[in-house]
């Protein structure tokens, strides 16, 4: 497999056309309405620190991830224990992220003793003027790979938290390189070459050198469509589910996003987001 900058640029045009809908989507998404929810019960300083220590443990789940954090708020929002106890206590007895669950519970505990909790459990909106700033922090504190998709995953949360409490975002992180951003880049194009089965080529993504490639061709496409990458992912999370969902169907896929979203995503453009599709399906 090998990544096509050259295809990048050229999906670029085809995300700009999507740029107005991008506020918009964000809104949609289920994971940032459970967020919303979430801080509107608990406030932004406790929103702030469940969702990052979340997030930080939000994969290998044995459900979809907007499934997951719906039943994430709904058992954490209403207890009344410190976030800390709430979280330990959450992951213990969930049934949806049971996978590696001593490790994940290890660095949750290892996150609450960071000088970074103390700081936003009194003020929860202290990074919102520096997703890269906070991005930066994690790295220190629960040392990781620059481009660990569970951090950058932790800092589009974050960033649902500032926005739902109406706090101005600046900043941007690179684009988390799951399985769906990985899949989206084999259906479009970005990634070339796959033969056989999607998933195996999309977990080869995932893993170095790979990623830092397709991290550096996504930078391309937010910085020549000028949507940041920490809101572009939202945009791409969503397109990938309803074309997932469609059977690979741009017509259908569009339906779904007007009927979701109430956004018409022209067929053309998601016509262009599954034209490799073919190879690998």
């Amino acid at each position: 497999m090998h990544v096509d900058s050259r295809r990048a640029r050229e999906l670029s045009g085809i995300f700009k056309q999507l740029a107005p809908f991008v506020e918009v989507v964000e809104r949609s998404d289920p994971q940032y309405r459970a967020v919303e929810k979430l801080t509107r019960i608990r406030g932004c300083d406790q929103a702030a620190v469940l969702v990052i220590a979340n997030a930080l443990v939000s994969y290998q789940l044995n459900v979809r991830g907007e499934e997951y954090w719906q039943y994430f708020v709904d058992h954490t929002a209403f207890v009344k224990d410190s976030p800390e106890q709430v979280m330990i206590d959450f992951l213990s007895h969930n049934k949806y992220n049971k996978r590696l669950l001593r490790q994940k519970m290890a660095r949750v505990k290892s996150f609450f003793k960071t000088k970074l909790y103390g700081e936003l459990i009194t003020d929860g909106l202290k990074y919102c003027s520096s997703l890269e700033l906070l991005r930066d922090f994690l790295l220190e504190e629960l040392p990781s790979s620059r481009f660990s998709k569970t951090v950058l995953f932790a800092v589009k949360m974050y960033n649902y938290v500032c926005t739902s409490c109406g706090r101005e975002v600046k900043g941007d992180v690179d684009l988390p390189i799951d399985l769906r951003n990985a899949t989206l880049s084999i259906w479009s194009c970005i990634v070339k070459g796959c033969s056989g089965d999607v998933h195996v080529c999309a977990g080869k993504l995932m893993r170095e050198p790979l990623r830092t490639q397709l991290i550096n061709a996504w930078r391309i496409v937010c910085r020549e469509s000028g949507i940041p990458c920490v809101k572009l992912d939202a945009l791409t999370w969503l397109i990938t589910g309803f074309l997932r969902d469609s059977g690979l169907n741009p017509g259908e896929a569009r339906r779904r996003a007007l009927e979701t979203l109430g956004i018409e995503i022209p067929v053309e453009a998601l016509k262009e987001l599954v034209k490799c599709a073919g190879e690998s399906y």
